[in-house]
């Protein structure tokens, strides 16, 4: 079955990225339905947008002809999609199943598994890009899967995506993602350890940050991280857990290949994960570098 322009769309989960992604599928003029595991939140979201809210994964996804997931993980994902009352038990089977959270590579294996076990169509999507690019529906999604399936969905993505990139099998969109995330781990670490270094040498911390934003190899989230840097506001769009949480995907993934400089970091980001620092936003890192240099 081809998905129309204007679909029935569930948005399982409804953090910072569920909930602007279920807005914009609402602006498009999409049917939406929403769960989330804290009822309060998604009658919140549903009456913010016109949504309709479920009691259950299973109760929200019955005349959906696409279900997005947006959890933070492996566990919550597996509850949404298999646990009590689970999603993919109910789903249509003419229906297509996403997840687009940040998942291992190992649980997006099985979760293709056993959606093939129930004959039902999916697809792994995890996003590139943070709450304002969702709000103004610019997301880079990464989609594994059939491209045939991802043809049928291609209008649904495309309200909340600025670009849609298949990459191959369910598992490769992320693998691709945490690649990403890890990178972008590696640099926002390493940017506010130089920062650091640039201050403790007696350089003012505004010029560092000044100098470091306008060269040609700091790009667009880079530099809204110096900014949020200099700002010292460390409020989360991507929390310093979650972090930790997907470099330990990366070490999982990586199968024993040395990764020096990924571990490094790995190492920092696990480190403020155990601290009160655990819910900042990744730029908030700089807090616990910054203060080893006493700046």
């Amino acid at each position: 079955m081809y998905i129309a322009d204007v679909s029935n769309v569930t948005v399982l989960g409804l953090g910072a990225m569920g909930e602007r992604v279920a807005g914009r599928l609402a602006a498009a003029g999409h049917a939406v339905t929403v769960w989330n595991r804290s009822s309060a939140a998604a009658t919140r979201v549903a009456g913010a947008i016109g949504a309709t809210t479920a009691s259950s994964p299973a109760a929200a996804v019955t005349d959906a002809d696409v279900v997005l997931c947006m959890v933070a993980d492996d566990g919550a994902s597996r509850d949404v999609w298999l646990g009590d009352d689970g999603a993919l038990d109910a789903v249509r089977t003419d229906a297509v199943a996403v997840e687009a959270s940040t998942v291992s590579v190992q649980w997006s294996r099985e979760l293709a598994e056993h959606a093939a076990a129930a004959d039902v169509d999916v697809l792994t999507a995890p996003v590139v890009g943070s709450r304002p690019q969702a709000e103004a529906g610019a997301l880079f999604s990464l989609v594994g899967g059939d491209t045939e399936v991802l043809r049928r969905v291609e209008p649904v993505l495309g309200a909340y995506s600025g670009t849609v990139r298949h990459v191959g099998r369910p598992e490769d969109a992320a693998v691709m993602k945490l690649a990403i995330n890890a990178v972008f781990g590696v640099q926002v670490a390493a940017y506010a350890e130089a920062v650091g270094v640039v201050a403790r040498a007696g350089i003012d911390e505004s010029t560092a940050i000044e100098v470091f934003t306008g060269l040609p190899i700091t790009g667009p989230g880079l530099q809204r991280a110096l900014g949020l840097f200099a700002a010292r506001d460390f409020a989360p769009n991507f929390p310093i857990r979650l972090v930790a949480k997907d470099f330990g995907y990366v070490e999982q993934m990586s199968d024993g290949v040395s990764t020096e400089i990924l571990d490094a970091a790995a190492s920092v980001f696990r480190d403020a994960a155990n601290t009160d620092d655990a819910d900042l936003d990744i730029t908030g890192i700089a807090r616990a570098l910054l203060a080893q240099w006493e700046c």
